[in-house]
C-alpha cells in the first residue's frame, strides 16, 4: 500500500463527510452530539500481509440505535469500496457513556509492517487524481498582475499574462530512499489540499521551478508554480 493503513482508512471516511479519528485509549467515548467514527488496528498477520482495523461507529443516545446501524452500513460500504473485507457486528448500548456503538472489522491485504502505525499527517495533497503521499508542506500566496514565465524560459500565452489575480504555490515532498517519485504532469493540472476543516482546489496550475535535494533520508523535492483559481469544494 505504501502509506499508513490508519491514514488510509481515515482519509476514505473523511472524504465522505464523516467525522473520524484515531480511537481513544481504552475505548473511552468523549461527549458527542452526532455520529463519529473511531479506528484502531485490531490484529496483524505478518505472514500473509493482512491487517484488520476495528472501526467503531458511535452515536449519542438521542440519535437512537436504528440510526446508528444505518450509519454503520454506510461506513461498511465505504470500506468495501476501498477494498476491505468487512464484518459488521450488532449494535450495542453503552449506558455509562450513553451512546450506541456498532463495531466493524475491516481487513486489508498487502499491508507491510512499516505501514501500520503512522497517523494522519494533517493534510493530503492530490495532483489530479493521484495522492502525493510524501507531501510534507504546501504554501500559497495570492498575487495580482501575474506575469509568469516557464522555468525553461518559454513565456506564457497572452491570455495568461493578462490575468489580474492568481496564486503562487509551493509544494514540498520528502521521498524516502528507494521510493518511486511521482511523474511530473503534462500541461495544466489541478491540485486539491485536504485538511480536517476543508478541501481547497487549485485549477489551472503549472510548475515553474522544480528543485531536488538529496540526503540520507531521501529526496526533498520542492516545486513552485502558480494557479489561476482557488476555491473551496465539498469533501
Amino acid at each position: 500500500m505504501g502509506y499508513s493503513i490508519l491514514e488510509y482508512v481515515l482519509r476514505c471516511l473523511r472524504q465522505q463527510g464523516l467525522t473520524a479519528d484515531i480511537a481513544y485509549p481504552g475505548q473511552k467515548f468523549p461527549t458527542i452530539t452526532g455520529p463519529v467514527v473511531t479506528v484502531h488496528i485490531n490484529s496483524v498477520d505478518r505472514a500473509n500481509l493482512l491487517v484488520t482495523v476495528e472501526v467503531s461507529v458511535i452515536c449519542p443516545a438521542s440519535v437512537g440505535g436504528t440510526q446508528c446501524e444505518m450509519e454503520a452500513l454506510r461506513v461498511t460500504e465505504i470500506l468495501r469500496w476501498n477494498k476491505a473485507v468487512c464484518v459488521q457486528n450488532g449494535c450495542r448500548y453503552d449506558g455509562i457513556a450513553q451512546v450506541y456503538v456498532v463495531d466493524i472489522l475491516a481487513t486489508f491485504n498487502g499491508v507491510t509492517e512499516a505501514d501500520q502505525c503512522k497517523v494522519w499527517p494533517g493534510f493530503y495533497v492530490y495532483m489530479g487524481d493521484e495522492l502525493l503521499r510524501y507531501a510534507i508542506s504546501f504554501q500559497e500566496e495570492e498575487t495580482t498582475g501575474i506575469q509568469a514565465e516557464y522555468a525553461t524560459g518559454e513565456y506564457l500565452g497572452k491570455g495568461v499574462s493578462q490575468r489580474k489575480r492568481g496564486w503562487n504555490i509551493q509544494l514540498e515532498e520528502l521521498i524516502p530512499v528507494g521510493s518511486v517519485e511521482a511523474p511530473e504532469p503534462e500541461g495544466e493540472f489541478t491540485l486539491q489540499v485536504v485538511t480536517d476543516q476543508k478541501t481547497e482546489q487549485y485549477t489551472g496550475c503549472r510548475w515553474t521551478q522544480i528543485r531536488r535535494e538529496f540526503s540520507g533520508k531521501g529526496i526533498r523535492r520542492i516545486r513552485t508554480g502558480f494557479a489561476f483559481l482557488r476555491e473551496e469544494v465539498q469533501a
